[in-house]
């Protein structure tokens, strides 16, 4: 190899590997669908997947969460989850829509607008982690 090239090579490389390493973190972006996701485990009561969703000090509430409609019938309506902003390795994620809940023949509605999701970046991937 020519010695003239060899620098320009270490620099392309040394770039190379920065660019691919920058492209390895989700973009927030992200963290809307993760949300949304979520969201629909907890419709079905799926505590496994809600933790997998999770952040490590979201998942005992997950827990909760799973069992508060394990005895009714739920589902989404009109559900869209999207980052409205963040910050380092948080971000808030507004959703509009409804979580619709019945039981005994009774329905209720759970409107997702009134409050935003906290959502970190752990482990590689944006993670449910609670309210604001």
């Amino acid at each position: 190899m020519n010695t003239h090239l060899r620098p320009f090579s270490l620099i392309f490389g040394a770039l190379f590997l920065a660019l691919a390493a920058c492209s390895s973190t989700p973009d927030a972006t992200t963290a809307g669908k993760n949300v949304e996701t979520y969201l629909q485990a907890r419709t079905k009561s799926d505590v496994d997947r809600m933790i997998s969703l999770s952040c490590s000090a979201w998942e005992p509430t997950a827990r909760i969460e799973a069992t508060s409609f394990q005895s009714m019938e739920a589902k989404l309506d009109g559900v869209a989850c999207a980052t409205s902003g963040s910050e380092g390795s948080s971000a808030t994620v507004m959703c509009t829509g409804k979580i619709v809940t019945s039981y005994n023949g009774e329905s209720r509605d759970w409107r997702l607008d009134q409050r935003p999701f906290i959502s970190k970046l752990e482990g590689g991937e944006w993670r449910m982690c609670g309210y604001k």
